[in-house]
């Protein structure tokens, strides 16, 4: 295995114990008891390891994608058919339904010459079936990296950012646009409180203007200043558009007590201008946000935080100013605590999953569902641990046209390298 894929996969797991720090912060909530909804958990793939994907302690961050045809894809932290003595340097995966059974393809090993290794997050495709990621290590630096199909089950991986010219440390999912350009977040790399310029980034990728041109533009579009101006450090998650072509997204600290902040960015003539739009400044109403942002069609922004208690889910609703609205904290241990991953729209309910708590404390899947103003919590799953259930459900969901939810679990199953489920009503 090359040397800059080594100490990427050292400085990997530095930047993994850092992300799990984040979730230890202690709060008193109510505790409610709320009764789990019927709900089936079938195990459509179990990780092994190299050859195959697995996430060990590094972890599948990021949920599941799913194409017209109803494949899903994924990432792992570890895997693949490189330095397979050491775990692996991650791969990205297809589950395809055959004749009733799910069969995975891992259609790309990272890690091997001239590849960067260890994929930080999920998958995005656009109209033409290409999926983009970020690599955590490429020569000592991160990179976003393309994977073309062929057609014919074949496909094929270009590196968008050349060595050094790209982002480093980037983080999580990306985010496309109609033009095709790609946006995405990095974390800081200075010390904490004191990372002014340092404590990470919104970058964007555009592509080549012509065919004959391969190289893509990469642009910092914004550099967080941290705790000590009063801004945010250290961007996680995912970010979303509005109409207007504004950008939002979280960072798990900053803010005016370090508890992060969820910010808006507006292009402009002269550039990019950031505005914090929400503080965690009280610690009281959540603190941590990492799993990025959903928004719904009234312009509503939904998501979640990792620490105080439980954590909970919130809403940003864009009236005169933001007003965040907190639709239901986690009493811990009963129904979850702590969610990392994206929350999932549907309906006019919300999904996602906690990465503790549950009736074994190892995660749990949940619904909310609005009735009168209210939100009521049901329990979908409630993982058992290793070597019958999984642990960690770090990702979000994804459901397809049946009404199932998929996610993937970071640990856990057979081998304990995690996999991927369905969630079942």
């Amino acid at each position: 295995m090359n040397n800059h894929v080594s100490r990427g996969k050292r400085r990997y797991s530095a930047i993994a114990s850092f992300a799990l720090g984040l979730g230890t912060a202690i709060g008193v909530s109510m505790v409610l008891t709320i009764p789990a909804q019927a709900a089936t958990e079938t195990i459509v793939h179990n990780f092994t390891g190299s050859p195959d994907g697995g996430s060990g302690y590094s972890g599948v961050l990021s949920g599941l994608i799913q194409d017209a045809a109803g494949n899903l894809f994924g990432t792992t932290g570890e895997g693949g058919i490189y330095d397979a003595q050491n775990g692996g340097a991650g791969t990205v995966f297809e589950l395809s339904l055959q004749n009733g059974v799910w069969v995975e393809t891992v259609i790309h090993s990272f890690g091997g010459p001239g590849d960067g290794g260890f994929p930080y997050g999920g998958l995005v495709m656009d109209g033409a079936g290409n999926l983009y990621g970020v690599l955590f290590d490429y020569v000592y630096f991160g990179a976003v990296y393309k994977l073309t199909p062929d057609g014919h089950g074949n496909w094929t991986e270009t590196i968008l950012t050349e060595p050094g010219a790209g982002p480093q440390v980037p983080f999580d999912t990306l985010t496309l646009d109609a033009a095709g350009n790609i946006y995405g977040v990095g974390l800081g790399t200075g010390s904490e409180g004191k990372c002014r310029k340092k404590c990470g980034f919104v970058y964007e990728l555009s592509p080549p203007a012509s065919p004959a041109k391969k190289k893509w533009k990469y642009t910092v579009l914004y550099r967080f200043l941290g705790e000590k101006y009063g801004d945010g450090e250290n961007p996680y998650g995912n970010l979303v558009f509005d109409a207007g072509g504004n950008l939002y997204g979280v960072t798990a600290g900053g803010g005016a007590a370090d508890y992060g902040i969820v910010f808006e960015l507006s292009p402009g003539v002269a550039g990019w201008t950031e505005k914090v739009i929400y503080d965690f400044s009280d610690g009281l109403l959540g603190q941590y946000p990492r799993a990025g942002l959903t928004r719904d069609p009234a312009g509503n922004l939904y998501g979640t935080t990792a620490g105080y208690g439980g954590g909970m889910v919130f809403e940003l609703s864009p009236n005169n100013s933001w007003t965040l609205n907190v639709l239901y904290s986690f009493p811990e241990p009963i129904d979850g605590k702590s969610s990392w991953g994206l929350v999932t729209l549907r309906d006019g309910n919300l999904y996602g999953t906690t990465i503790a708590g549950g009736s074994s404390g190892d995660g749990v899947v949940f619904e909310l569902s609005a009735s009168g103003g209210t939100w009521t919590e049901n329990v979908l799953h409630s993982f058992a641990g290793s070597p019958s259930d999984g642990v960690y459900p770090e990702g979000g969901l994804v459901f397809d046209n049946d009404g199932n939810l998929y996610g993937v679990t970071t640990r856990g199953g057979a081998t304990g390298n995690g996999f991927v489920y369905e969630i079942s009503q």
